[in-house]
């Protein structure tokens, strides 16, 4: 592990999150590589036990600016990607990261290991990978933010300075096509069992782990105290319920709804942007808040 950093992408709105995230690291994954990025606008964060260097850059960069410019500072040919809020539930199998990272030492047109199980359909099983599928050309989101291990190189070239990280999932899957670079995604029978996976993490907002919609879920805070991580600041960012997780994917994300959600749907949305620009305001301050918020209505 000492040719992989670990590349944590954040931002100062979700400062919060280190602290859990970090604590966690620490407990479930003993042999995480020794060097730890964090990227983030203004803000610094240390740890005892983890050597984390925090990569600051003004708000007008974007989230793609941002990990290249860290990308292009760091000195290992790989690294591993996370997000902020990729809280691990179970020890990392880092027998199977050592598998991966052989696997991309003896072939260099292995651009990616993602470590986020799946049994996606249109995975190519192979004797050469083993449990690493080939994610073949014109697979919708072929790239994402799923915890990975990436050749630096390939992950750098696969990146549009002016994207989002939503951008970024989209577009860089369709730039994929045109690369040489194999994409290795980890396959398990069963997506929802924590013990198959490498990265042990559910991001998915019906098993309420997580940040979504700019607010923490629901069993964060359970499974913090269980791990005696106290102190955390749920408040500023506010705690999204189960019901009203499940309420959201039922009339709000319904593909087919009814004339009273039809109703609704703006008077549920608005309540939402201003459930934003008040995370907004506690987290970022005022006029950052006010700048940020606008950015978003």
């Amino acid at each position: 592990m000492n040719n992989v950093t670990l590349v944590v992408s954040s931002c100062d709105k979700y400062e919060d999150a280190w602290y859990p995230y970090f604590e966690l690291l620490k407990k479930f994954w003993p042999q995480h590589p020794e060097k730890i990025a964090l990227i983030t606008e203004t803000k610094q964060y240390c740890t005892e036990g983890l050597n984390i260097k925090t990569y600051n850059y003004p708000e007008s960069y974007t989230w793609s600016e941002r990990l290249y410019k860290t990308l292009e500072s760091i000195d290992t040919k790989y690294i591993i990607l996370s997000l902020e809020d990729f809280f691990l539930l179970d020890y990392v199998k880092q027998e199977k990261i050592d598998e991966c990272f052989a696997l991309m030492e003896s072939d260099d047109n292995i651009g990616e290991c993602r470590l986020y199980g799946t049994n996606h359909s249109k995975l190519q099983k192979t004797d050469k990978y083993g449990d690493f599928y080939i994610a073949g050309k014109n697979m919708s989101y072929r790239v994402d933010t799923q915890a990975a291990l990436w050749n630096k190189m390939a992950l750098m070239d696969l990146i549009d300075l002016s994207e989002t990280p939503w951008q970024f999932e989209r577009n860089a899957s369709i730039r994929s096509n045109e690369t040489d670079n194999l994409l290795l995604w980890y396959h398990v029978d069963d997506e929802e069992n924590i013990e198959q996976m490498i990265f042990p993490y559910k991001i998915e907002q019906r098993f309420g782990y997580g940040i979504a919609w700019g607010g923490w879920l629901w069993n964060n805070k359970a499974w913090f105290e269980q791990n005696g991580i106290q102190n955390v600041r749920y408040n500023r960012l506010g705690t999204i319920s189960k019901k009203a997780t499940f309420r959201r994917f039922a009339h709000l994300y319904n593909q087919n709804p009814s004339k009273i959600d039809k109703l609704i749907r703006p008077i549920w949305r608005s309540f939402i942007l201003l459930r934003k620009i008040v995370a907004n305001l506690l987290t970022l301050g005022l006029k950052k808040g006010l700048s940020v918020s606008w950015k978003q209505k």
